[in-house]
Protein backbone atom coordinates (compact mmCIF):
# COMPACT_ATOMS: atom_id res chain seq x y z
CA UNK A 1 0.00 0.00 0.00
CA UNK A 2 2.86 2.23 0.57
CA UNK A 3 4.53 1.86 -2.84
CA UNK A 4 0.99 2.82 -4.32
CA UNK A 5 0.74 5.81 -2.09
CA UNK A 6 4.48 7.31 -3.61
CA UNK A 7 3.50 6.26 -6.36
CA UNK A 8 0.82 8.35 -6.62
CA UNK A 9 3.09 10.95 -5.12
CA UNK A 10 5.02 10.61 -8.26
CA UNK A 11 2.76 10.91 -10.37
CA UNK A 12 0.90 14.14 -8.64
CA UNK A 13 4.37 15.95 -8.33
CA UNK A 14 5.18 14.69 -11.85
CA UNK A 15 1.62 16.54 -13.14
CA UNK A 16 2.68 19.79 -11.08
CA UNK A 17 5.67 19.70 -12.51
CA UNK A 18 4.15 19.78 -16.19
CA UNK A 19 2.20 22.39 -15.30
CA UNK A 20 4.92 24.76 -14.16
CA UNK A 21 6.73 23.67 -16.77
CA UNK A 22 4.45 24.36 -19.39
CA UNK A 23 3.62 27.61 -17.79
CA UNK A 24 7.42 28.50 -18.58
CA UNK A 25 7.29 27.71 -21.64
CA UNK A 26 4.13 29.96 -22.83
CA UNK A 27 5.58 33.28 -21.01
CA UNK A 28 9.10 32.17 -22.74
CA UNK A 29 7.40 32.25 -25.80
CA UNK A 30 4.59 34.89 -25.34
CA UNK A 31 7.70 37.79 -23.62
CA UNK A 32 10.88 36.35 -24.43
CA UNK A 33 13.53 36.17 -22.18
CA UNK A 34 13.83 39.66 -21.50
CA UNK A 35 9.80 40.20 -19.89
CA UNK A 36 10.17 36.34 -18.57
CA UNK A 37 11.16 37.14 -14.64
CA UNK A 38 8.11 39.91 -14.43
CA UNK A 39 5.47 37.74 -16.06
CA UNK A 40 6.66 34.96 -13.93
CA UNK A 41 5.98 36.58 -10.85
CA UNK A 42 2.68 37.94 -12.04
CA UNK A 43 1.34 34.62 -13.00
CA UNK A 44 2.99 32.53 -10.47
CA UNK A 45 0.74 32.98 -7.57
CA UNK A 46 -2.66 32.74 -9.15
CA UNK A 47 -1.97 29.75 -11.26
CA UNK A 48 -0.32 28.10 -8.44
CA UNK A 49 -3.96 27.97 -7.03
CA UNK A 50 -5.21 26.77 -10.16
CA UNK A 51 -2.48 23.97 -10.59
CA UNK A 52 -3.92 22.70 -7.17
CA UNK A 53 -7.27 23.22 -8.34
CA UNK A 54 -6.28 20.64 -11.35
CA UNK A 55 -5.18 18.35 -9.08
CA UNK A 56 -8.06 18.05 -7.47
CA UNK A 57 -10.34 17.30 -10.89
CA UNK A 58 -7.44 15.13 -11.64
CA UNK A 59 -8.44 12.92 -8.52
CA UNK A 60 -12.50 13.17 -9.41
CA UNK A 61 -11.72 11.96 -12.77
CA UNK A 62 -9.88 9.04 -11.78
CA UNK A 63 -6.31 9.66 -13.14
CA UNK A 64 -4.95 8.49 -10.26
CA UNK A 65 -6.51 5.02 -9.55
CA UNK A 66 -3.93 2.57 -9.79
CA UNK A 67 -6.67 0.20 -11.71
CA UNK A 68 -6.37 2.84 -14.63
CA UNK A 69 -4.15 1.57 -17.34
CA UNK A 70 -1.27 4.42 -17.64
CA UNK A 71 -0.47 5.29 -21.01
CA UNK A 72 -3.14 3.91 -22.40
CA UNK A 73 -5.90 4.85 -24.99
CA UNK A 74 -8.73 5.38 -21.88
CA UNK A 75 -6.21 6.87 -20.17
CA UNK A 76 -5.45 9.35 -22.87
CA UNK A 77 -8.66 9.92 -23.91
CA UNK A 78 -9.74 10.59 -20.33
CA UNK A 79 -7.22 12.73 -19.36
CA UNK A 80 -7.90 15.07 -23.01
CA UNK A 81 -11.12 14.95 -21.73
CA UNK A 82 -10.43 16.55 -17.88
CA UNK A 83 -7.98 18.75 -19.30
CA UNK A 84 -10.77 20.43 -20.97
CA UNK A 85 -12.95 20.66 -17.71
CA UNK A 86 -9.82 22.28 -15.93
CA UNK A 87 -9.34 24.77 -18.48
CA UNK A 88 -12.81 25.87 -17.69
CA UNK A 89 -12.71 25.67 -14.46
CA UNK A 90 -9.67 28.26 -14.82
CA UNK A 91 -11.35 30.39 -16.38
CA UNK A 92 -14.11 30.61 -14.83
CA UNK A 93 -11.67 31.09 -10.94
CA UNK A 94 -9.86 33.91 -13.04
CA UNK A 95 -13.15 35.79 -13.50
CA UNK A 96 -14.46 35.08 -10.34
CA UNK A 97 -11.13 36.26 -8.14
CA UNK A 98 -10.04 39.97 -9.67
CA UNK A 99 -7.83 39.55 -6.93
CA UNK A 100 -5.56 37.86 -9.05
CA UNK A 101 -5.00 40.63 -10.93
CA UNK A 102 -4.95 38.58 -14.51
CA UNK A 103 -7.69 37.61 -16.68
CA UNK A 104 -5.35 35.24 -18.91
CA UNK A 105 -6.63 34.20 -22.43
CA UNK A 106 -4.25 33.55 -24.78
CA UNK A 107 -1.95 32.13 -22.22
CA UNK A 108 -4.73 30.12 -20.41
CA UNK A 109 -5.37 28.50 -23.66
CA UNK A 110 -1.88 28.17 -25.12
CA UNK A 111 -1.10 26.38 -21.33
CA UNK A 112 -3.70 24.57 -21.38
CA UNK A 113 -2.64 22.46 -24.78
CA UNK A 114 0.76 22.67 -24.17
CA UNK A 115 -0.23 21.09 -20.53
CA UNK A 116 -2.21 18.42 -22.50
CA UNK A 117 0.95 17.58 -24.42
CA UNK A 118 3.24 17.22 -22.24
CA UNK A 119 0.78 15.42 -19.53
CA UNK A 120 0.57 12.68 -22.26
CA UNK A 121 3.86 12.48 -22.69
CA UNK A 122 5.20 12.23 -19.31
CA UNK A 123 1.88 9.63 -18.31
CA UNK A 124 3.48 7.47 -21.89
CA UNK A 125 6.84 7.82 -19.96
CA UNK A 126 5.60 6.91 -16.84
CA UNK A 127 3.61 3.87 -17.84
CA UNK A 128 7.24 2.79 -19.41
CA UNK A 129 8.72 3.10 -16.42
CA UNK A 130 6.23 1.10 -14.34
CA UNK A 131 5.83 -1.86 -16.81
CA UNK A 132 9.78 -2.26 -16.86
CA UNK A 133 9.78 -2.09 -12.54
CA UNK A 134 10.74 -4.85 -10.46
CA UNK A 135 7.65 -6.47 -9.39
CA UNK A 136 6.23 -7.52 -5.66
CA UNK A 137 6.75 -12.09 -6.21
CA UNK A 138 3.40 -13.41 -4.68
CA UNK A 139 3.30 -16.75 -3.08
CA UNK A 140 -0.74 -17.28 -2.26
CA UNK A 141 -0.79 -20.30 0.88
CA UNK A 142 -4.02 -21.67 0.27
CA UNK A 143 -7.00 -21.63 -2.67
CA UNK A 144 -10.37 -20.09 -3.33
CA UNK A 145 -12.24 -18.85 -6.12
CA UNK A 146 -11.26 -15.61 -5.05
CA UNK A 147 -7.54 -16.33 -5.04
CA UNK A 148 -8.16 -17.28 -8.56
CA UNK A 149 -10.06 -13.74 -9.75
CA UNK A 150 -7.23 -11.83 -7.42
CA UNK A 151 -4.67 -13.59 -9.68
CA UNK A 152 -6.31 -12.82 -12.57
CA UNK A 153 -6.80 -9.25 -11.97
CA UNK A 154 -2.76 -8.96 -10.75
CA UNK A 155 -1.60 -10.27 -14.14
CA UNK A 156 -4.39 -7.79 -16.56
CA UNK A 157 -2.98 -5.38 -14.52
CA UNK A 158 0.83 -4.77 -14.19
CA UNK A 159 1.02 -1.16 -12.89
CA UNK A 160 -0.14 -2.67 -9.46
CA UNK A 161 3.57 -3.78 -9.32
CA UNK A 162 2.39 -7.63 -8.06
CA UNK A 163 3.67 -10.60 -9.83
CA UNK A 164 2.02 -14.12 -8.67
CA UNK A 165 3.93 -16.84 -8.92
CA UNK A 166 2.79 -19.64 -7.33
CA UNK A 167 0.05 -21.43 -5.46
CA UNK A 168 1.11 -24.01 -1.89
CA UNK A 169 -1.76 -26.02 -1.01
CA UNK A 170 -2.02 -28.96 1.72
CA UNK A 171 -1.44 -32.08 -0.06
CA UNK A 172 -5.27 -33.38 0.70
CA UNK A 173 -6.80 -30.71 -1.06
CA UNK A 174 -5.94 -32.41 -4.46
CA UNK A 175 -5.87 -29.48 -6.13
CA UNK A 176 -2.40 -30.17 -7.98
CA UNK A 177 -2.92 -27.27 -11.14
CA UNK A 178 -4.09 -24.15 -12.40
CA UNK A 179 -4.46 -22.32 -15.76
CA UNK A 180 -2.73 -19.23 -13.93
CA UNK A 181 0.33 -20.21 -11.78
CA UNK A 182 1.88 -23.30 -10.48
CA UNK A 183 0.09 -25.47 -7.51
CA UNK A 184 2.70 -26.84 -5.41
CA UNK A 185 1.47 -29.46 -2.37
CA UNK A 186 2.50 -27.77 1.55
CA UNK A 187 5.25 -29.45 2.90
CA UNK A 188 9.02 -28.76 4.08
CA UNK A 189 10.01 -27.44 1.00
CA UNK A 190 8.46 -24.79 1.07
CA UNK A 191 11.23 -22.05 2.41
CA UNK A 192 13.64 -23.61 -0.45
CA UNK A 193 10.50 -22.76 -3.08
CA UNK A 194 9.96 -19.20 -1.48
CA UNK A 195 14.13 -18.50 -1.70
CA UNK A 196 14.11 -20.28 -5.45
CA UNK A 197 11.24 -18.15 -6.95
CA UNK A 198 12.53 -15.33 -4.70
CA UNK A 199 9.50 -14.13 -3.14
CA UNK A 200 8.68 -10.86 -1.27
CA UNK A 201 5.43 -11.59 -0.22
CA UNK A 202 3.23 -14.54 1.54
CA UNK A 203 -0.48 -14.75 1.08
CA UNK A 204 -2.42 -16.59 3.49
CA UNK A 205 -5.77 -17.40 2.62
CA UNK A 206 -7.00 -19.09 5.72
CA UNK A 207 -6.13 -18.82 9.18
CA UNK A 208 -2.69 -19.91 9.64
CA UNK A 209 -2.35 -19.31 13.25
CA UNK A 210 -3.23 -22.96 14.71
CA UNK A 211 -0.95 -24.63 11.76
CA UNK A 212 1.95 -24.81 13.98
CA UNK A 213 4.70 -25.83 10.48
CA UNK A 214 3.80 -23.79 8.60
CA UNK A 215 4.28 -20.84 11.38
CA UNK A 216 7.62 -21.70 12.59
CA UNK A 217 8.30 -22.42 9.04
CA UNK A 218 7.16 -18.20 7.89
CA UNK A 219 9.33 -17.12 10.99
CA UNK A 220 12.09 -18.34 9.99
CA UNK A 221 12.17 -17.32 6.32
CA UNK A 222 11.15 -13.62 7.88
CA UNK A 223 15.00 -12.41 8.46
CA UNK A 224 15.32 -13.13 4.56
CA UNK A 225 13.16 -10.39 3.82
CA UNK A 226 10.05 -12.46 3.01
CA UNK A 227 6.80 -10.17 4.10
CA UNK A 228 3.65 -11.95 5.30
CA UNK A 229 -0.02 -10.64 4.88
CA UNK A 230 -3.52 -12.49 5.23
CA UNK A 231 -5.64 -12.41 2.08
CA UNK A 232 -8.46 -9.89 3.21
CA UNK A 233 -6.12 -7.40 3.75
CA UNK A 234 -4.40 -8.04 1.23
CA UNK A 235 -7.43 -8.53 -0.81
CA UNK A 236 -8.91 -5.04 0.15
CA UNK A 237 -5.88 -3.37 -0.28
CA UNK A 238 -5.97 -4.33 -4.39
CA UNK A 239 -9.89 -4.07 -5.18
CA UNK A 240 -11.33 -2.03 -2.15
CA UNK A 241 -13.82 -4.68 -0.78
CA UNK A 242 -13.47 -7.49 1.90
CA UNK A 243 -13.89 -11.20 0.66
CA UNK A 244 -17.13 -11.86 2.71
CA UNK A 245 -16.61 -15.84 2.08
CA UNK A 246 -13.32 -15.56 3.71
CA UNK A 247 -13.93 -14.16 6.74
CA UNK A 248 -15.17 -15.02 9.89
CA UNK A 249 -16.14 -14.24 13.45
CA UNK A 250 -12.85 -13.18 14.53
CA UNK A 251 -12.45 -11.17 11.66
CA UNK A 252 -14.66 -8.63 13.00
CA UNK A 253 -14.00 -8.76 16.81
CA UNK A 254 -10.67 -7.89 15.82
CA UNK A 255 -11.01 -4.96 13.00
CA UNK A 256 -14.10 -3.08 13.74
CA UNK A 257 -12.88 -2.16 17.06
CA UNK A 258 -15.54 1.00 17.41
CA UNK A 259 -13.70 2.82 19.99
CA UNK A 260 -11.22 3.98 17.83
CA UNK A 261 -13.37 5.61 15.57
CA UNK A 262 -15.43 7.98 18.28
CA UNK A 263 -13.71 11.20 17.34
CA UNK A 264 -13.95 10.61 13.69
CA UNK A 265 -17.23 9.65 14.33
CA UNK A 266 -18.53 12.89 16.58
CA UNK A 267 -16.32 14.88 14.13
CA UNK A 268 -18.62 13.73 11.00
CA UNK A 269 -22.24 14.03 13.10
CA UNK A 270 -21.19 17.75 13.36
CA UNK A 271 -20.26 17.86 10.09
CA UNK A 272 -23.09 16.32 8.65
CA UNK A 273 -25.25 18.67 10.99
CA UNK A 274 -24.02 22.05 9.61
CA UNK A 275 -23.67 20.51 6.15
CA UNK A 276 -27.54 19.46 6.05
CA UNK A 277 -28.59 22.55 7.32
CA UNK A 278 -26.76 24.36 4.96
CA UNK A 279 -27.56 22.08 1.73
CA UNK A 280 -31.30 22.15 2.98
CA UNK A 281 -31.67 25.63 3.04
CA UNK A 282 -30.11 26.29 -0.32
CA UNK A 283 -32.85 23.32 -1.65
CA UNK A 284 -35.66 25.12 -0.67
CA UNK A 285 -35.50 27.13 -3.80
CA UNK A 286 -35.60 24.10 -5.82
CA UNK A 287 -38.72 22.59 -3.70
CA UNK A 288 -41.64 24.35 -5.32
CA UNK A 289 -40.27 23.45 -8.96
CA UNK A 290 -39.38 20.00 -8.29
CA UNK A 291 -43.14 19.28 -6.33
CA UNK A 292 -44.71 21.12 -9.54
CA UNK A 293 -42.60 18.89 -12.42
CA UNK A 294 -43.92 15.41 -10.18
CA UNK A 295 -47.72 16.78 -9.86
CA UNK A 296 -47.64 17.59 -13.25
CA UNK A 297 -46.08 14.58 -14.82
CA UNK A 298 -48.21 11.44 -12.91
CA UNK A 299 -50.60 11.58 -10.20
CA UNK A 300 -49.87 11.41 -6.92
CA UNK A 301 -48.20 12.52 -3.80
CA UNK A 302 -44.62 14.78 -4.00
CA UNK A 303 -42.89 13.06 -1.23
CA UNK A 304 -42.63 9.10 -1.04
CA UNK A 305 -41.54 8.00 2.39
CA UNK A 306 -40.72 4.56 3.05
CA UNK A 307 -39.19 2.31 6.21
CA UNK A 308 -35.76 1.68 6.00
CA UNK A 309 -33.35 0.09 8.28
CA UNK A 310 -30.69 2.08 9.82
CA UNK A 311 -27.55 1.76 12.74
CA UNK A 312 -27.88 -0.90 14.87
CA UNK A 313 -31.30 -1.88 13.05
CA UNK A 314 -32.85 0.62 14.20
CA UNK A 315 -36.05 1.55 11.77
CA UNK A 316 -36.63 4.79 10.45
CA UNK A 317 -39.10 6.86 7.71
CA UNK A 318 -36.92 7.78 4.37
CA UNK A 319 -37.94 10.94 2.76
CA UNK A 320 -37.46 10.94 -1.39
CA UNK A 321 -39.37 12.72 -3.90
CA UNK A 322 -41.45 10.56 -5.87
CA UNK A 323 -39.94 9.23 -8.87
CA UNK A 324 -42.41 6.38 -9.38
CA UNK A 325 -45.73 6.05 -10.30
CA UNK A 326 -48.44 6.00 -7.91
CA UNK A 327 -48.70 2.14 -5.40
CA UNK A 328 -45.59 0.87 -7.94
CA UNK A 329 -45.31 -1.91 -5.95
CA UNK A 330 -49.16 -2.72 -4.83
CA UNK A 331 -48.24 -3.92 -1.41
CA UNK A 332 -45.48 -6.15 -2.34
CA UNK A 333 -42.00 -5.19 -1.66
CA UNK A 334 -40.29 -5.42 -5.47
CA UNK A 335 -36.51 -4.60 -5.92
CA UNK A 336 -36.10 -1.46 -8.45
CA UNK A 337 -34.63 -2.30 -11.40
CA UNK A 338 -32.15 -0.53 -13.39
CA UNK A 339 -34.07 0.61 -16.32
CA UNK A 340 -37.30 0.06 -14.28
CA UNK A 341 -40.57 0.39 -16.21
CA UNK A 342 -42.49 2.21 -12.80
CA UNK A 343 -40.13 5.23 -13.17
CA UNK A 344 -41.86 8.53 -14.46
CA UNK A 345 -40.51 10.66 -16.95
CA UNK A 346 -39.95 13.40 -14.55
CA UNK A 347 -38.64 10.58 -11.95
CA UNK A 348 -35.93 9.27 -14.27
CA UNK A 349 -34.54 13.35 -14.16
CA UNK A 350 -34.69 13.61 -10.78
CA UNK A 351 -32.89 9.96 -10.42
CA UNK A 352 -30.16 11.03 -13.20
CA UNK A 353 -29.31 14.19 -10.99
CA UNK A 354 -29.84 12.62 -7.87
CA UNK A 355 -32.26 15.30 -7.25
CA UNK A 356 -35.28 12.93 -5.38
CA UNK A 357 -32.64 12.05 -2.44
CA UNK A 358 -32.75 16.03 -1.78
CA UNK A 359 -35.20 15.67 1.01
CA UNK A 360 -33.40 13.31 2.69
CA UNK A 361 -31.27 16.03 4.28
CA UNK A 362 -33.94 15.90 6.56
CA UNK A 363 -33.11 11.89 7.93
CA UNK A 364 -29.40 13.38 7.88
CA UNK A 365 -30.41 15.99 9.96
CA UNK A 366 -32.66 14.17 12.67
CA UNK A 367 -29.63 11.70 12.78
CA UNK A 368 -31.24 8.61 10.97
CA UNK A 369 -28.32 8.76 8.31
CA UNK A 370 -25.38 10.24 7.69
CA UNK A 371 -23.84 12.34 3.75
CA UNK A 372 -21.79 9.13 3.45
CA UNK A 373 -22.16 5.36 4.53
CA UNK A 374 -23.42 2.03 3.41
CA UNK A 375 -27.30 3.02 1.55
CA UNK A 376 -30.48 1.99 3.80
CA UNK A 377 -32.15 -1.23 2.57
CA UNK A 378 -35.73 -1.70 3.40
CA UNK A 379 -36.64 -4.35 6.12
CA UNK A 380 -38.92 -6.92 3.87
CA UNK A 381 -34.88 -7.12 2.03
CA UNK A 382 -33.23 -6.79 4.83
CA UNK A 383 -35.23 -9.69 6.48
CA UNK A 384 -34.38 -11.86 2.97
CA UNK A 385 -30.98 -11.03 2.76
CA UNK A 386 -28.95 -11.59 6.31
CA UNK A 387 -30.60 -14.95 5.28
CA UNK A 388 -28.26 -15.74 2.48
CA UNK A 389 -25.67 -13.58 3.10
CA UNK A 390 -22.91 -13.77 5.61
CA UNK A 391 -22.59 -11.18 8.13
CA UNK A 392 -24.72 -8.84 6.38
CA UNK A 393 -25.83 -7.43 9.51
CA UNK A 394 -22.43 -5.93 9.58
CA UNK A 395 -23.34 -2.74 7.66
CA UNK A 396 -25.58 -2.21 10.13
CA UNK A 397 -22.60 -0.68 12.46
CA UNK A 398 -22.49 2.77 11.03
CA UNK A 399 -25.15 5.32 10.06
CA UNK A 400 -26.62 4.57 6.55
CA UNK A 401 -25.64 7.22 3.57
CA UNK A 402 -26.72 9.23 0.44
CA UNK A 403 -23.81 8.25 -1.18
CA UNK A 404 -21.38 5.34 -0.06
CA UNK A 405 -18.25 3.26 -1.23
CA UNK A 406 -20.50 0.95 -2.79
CA UNK A 407 -22.60 3.24 -4.92
CA UNK A 408 -18.88 4.69 -6.31
CA UNK A 409 -17.49 1.57 -7.02
CA UNK A 410 -20.41 -1.05 -7.85
CA UNK A 411 -22.81 0.33 -10.58
CA UNK A 412 -26.76 -0.49 -9.94
CA UNK A 413 -27.45 -3.61 -8.55
CA UNK A 414 -30.58 -5.24 -7.60
CA UNK A 415 -30.81 -8.78 -6.36
CA UNK A 416 -28.97 -10.99 -3.87
CA UNK A 417 -25.59 -11.54 -5.83
CA UNK A 418 -25.55 -7.84 -5.93
CA UNK A 419 -26.49 -7.25 -2.29
CA UNK A 420 -23.18 -9.93 -1.76
CA UNK A 421 -20.71 -7.18 -4.01
CA UNK A 422 -22.00 -4.31 -1.95
CA UNK A 423 -21.87 -5.95 1.19
CA UNK A 424 -18.22 -6.22 0.24
CA UNK A 425 -17.89 -2.56 -0.27
CA UNK A 426 -19.81 -1.74 2.62
CA UNK A 427 -17.44 -3.99 4.89
CA UNK A 428 -13.87 -2.68 3.23
CA UNK A 429 -16.12 1.36 4.02
CA UNK A 430 -17.26 0.08 8.08
CA UNK A 431 -13.38 -1.18 8.62
CA UNK A 432 -11.32 1.63 6.75
CA UNK A 433 -14.06 4.78 7.22
CA UNK A 434 -12.06 8.16 7.81
CA UNK A 435 -12.14 11.80 6.69
CA UNK A 436 -10.00 11.37 3.98
CA UNK A 437 -11.95 8.14 2.52
CA UNK A 438 -14.92 10.04 3.13
CA UNK A 439 -13.96 13.11 1.05
CA UNK A 440 -12.78 10.85 -1.45
CA UNK A 441 -16.64 9.60 -1.89
CA UNK A 442 -17.68 12.88 -1.73
CA UNK A 443 -15.42 14.10 -4.68
CA UNK A 444 -16.25 11.04 -7.01
CA UNK A 445 -20.10 11.46 -6.26
CA UNK A 446 -20.07 14.80 -7.51
CA UNK A 447 -17.99 13.77 -10.21
CA UNK A 448 -20.98 11.32 -10.75
CA UNK A 449 -23.57 14.11 -10.60
CA UNK A 450 -22.06 16.33 -13.15
CA UNK A 451 -21.16 12.91 -15.73
CA UNK A 452 -24.79 12.46 -15.49
CA UNK A 453 -24.48 8.99 -14.57
CA UNK A 454 -26.40 8.70 -11.25
CA UNK A 455 -29.06 6.05 -10.84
Amino acid sequence: MATHRIRNLILILGDLAVFYLALAFVLLIRYGTAGFEQNWALHQFPFSIVFLLWIVIFFVAGLYEIEVMIGSSGMRERLTRTMVVAGTAAVILFYAVPAFGIAPKTNLVIHVVLSTLLLLLWRALHGIILARSKKIKILFFGSSPEVEKLIEHLQSQPQLNYEPTSMVVPAQSGQQNSSLVPIYPFNHNLPDKILHQKINLVVAVRDIRHQKDLVKMLYDILPLGVAFIDFPTFYGRITGKVPVSLISEVWFLENLAETEKRVFEITKRGFDILTSVFLGLAALILFPFIAFLIRFGSRGPVFFKQARVGKNSTTFELVKFRSMIENAERGQAVWAEENDERVTRVGKFLRKTRLDELPQLWNVFKGDMSLIGPRPERPEFIDELKEKIPHYMMRLLVRPGLSGWAQIKFPYGASVKDALEKLQYDLYYVKHRSLALDVSIALKTIATLVSRRGR
